[in-house]
């Protein structure tokens, strides 16, 4: 039995990454999870986090709290992971950490005061150390050491060695893509963020087979697509201004960063609806998957419906002098405008 090829999409937040994971749908030697977006090694607490406590910023505290937290992170993603991997993430989740860890303990550190609120923190730490150290101070004799108050203890644990962490990970990551097709009936597995669109030299460390394409779109779509209808707090619509230097800022990577166009493919989503046979064909070619296996052209990414997610601002008017303050500030990535 062969590996499976990994395809992965991304994108910038609502740029449409998951026309990718639509479109190979329709291809027989595929297997898609559509718009499931298994996020774990960029999520807060993620994987690539885990990596910096262990390899890049060794500590010995830091690491147990690393641990902690992805532990915490991988309990509360795993409902809606498990409905999709068909209950796969939890036990693999759980086999990874084993992996892992060198050794575990129970053992206190001053950062478990952190974990809760501030009346926990005073009331679970700060009182009883304060109290033991007052009836210390009443006792008749004087202990050889430095008197240290006794802290509530929690599960600790260690965890050291870059090789380890890397192979690790790919049998995390392994273990997911296998169980998503045991039989091994297609030669590509589509996911939809992987990775982030960004620092892709670091994340593809955690795959043995990976392609990536990221997607962008155009700002003015962007901002009126938030602005009327997804309301998202994480896309600031309510300031042009201040739209406008987020989308800036999370793209600026692009100045310095340089990809493998063998392996990462960015295209815009405004090609998926106008240059669709192109575009199609580009992506076919990046990934080494034949046309004739696009079986069901047209059925699940249609460019015809999603074209009403285009050119937004001719239908709506009345933000005219909004979208001019746009295309003035990031005419670079404005579709059609260069």
């Amino acid at each position: 039995m062969g590996q499976h090829k990994i395809i992965t999409c991304t994108g910038y937040g609502g740029t449409g990454s998951s026309v990718i994971t639509d479109l190979l749908k329709e291809y027989d030697n595929v297997k898609s999870t559509g718009c499931f977006e298994l996020s774990i090694a960029h999520e807060m607490d993620g994987i690539s986090d885990l990596q910096h406590y262990i390899v890049d910023d060794f500590n010995r505290n830091k690491v147990s709290e690393g641990l902690y937290r992805f532990r915490r992170l991988t309990r509360f993603v795993q409902r809606g992971y498990d409905r999709q991997l068909g209950g796969l993430f939890t036990p693999a989740a759980k086999q990874y950490l084993r992996e892992l860890e060198d050794l575990c303990w129970q053992g206190s550190s001053h950062l478990h005061m952190r974990r809760g609120s501030r009346l926990n923190m005073y009331a679970c730490h700060a009182m009883p150390a304060h109290i033991q150290m007052l009836l210390h101070k009443l006792r008749p004799f004087t202990p050889p050491y430095e008197y240290a108050p006794r802290h509530r203890k929690h599960p600790m644990s260690m965890s050291y060695g870059e090789a380890r962490f890397f192979e690790a990970t790919r049998r995390f990551y392994t273990t997911l893509f296998d169980g998503l097709d045991p039989q091994y009936e297609y030669e590509y597995l589509a996911l939809d963020q992987l990775v982030p669109p960004n620092n892709l030299e670091r994340y593809t460390r955690y795959f043995d087979n990976i392609k990536t394409i990221v997607i962008d779109r155009d700002p003015r779509d962007l901002y009126l697509l938030n602005k009327l209808f997804w309301k998202e707090g994480w896309i600031p619509t309510d300031s042009t201004e201040v739209f406008i230097k987020w989308f800036e800022l999370i793209r600026r990577h692009r100045e310095t960063e340089q990809s493998d166009p063998r392996q990462v493919l960015h295209l815009r989503f405004e090609d998926c609806l106008l240059d669709y046979d192109a575009t199609v064909a580009r992506i076919e070619t990046f990934l080494g998957i034949g046309a004739e296996h696009h079986v069901r052209p047209r059925t699940v990414f249609s460019p015809d419906r999603s074209a009403k997610n285009f050119r937004l601002w001719e239908r709506y008017p009345g933000h005219d002098a909004e979208i001019a303050t746009i295309e003035r500030a990031l005419g670079p990535y404005c579709y059609g405008t260069r």
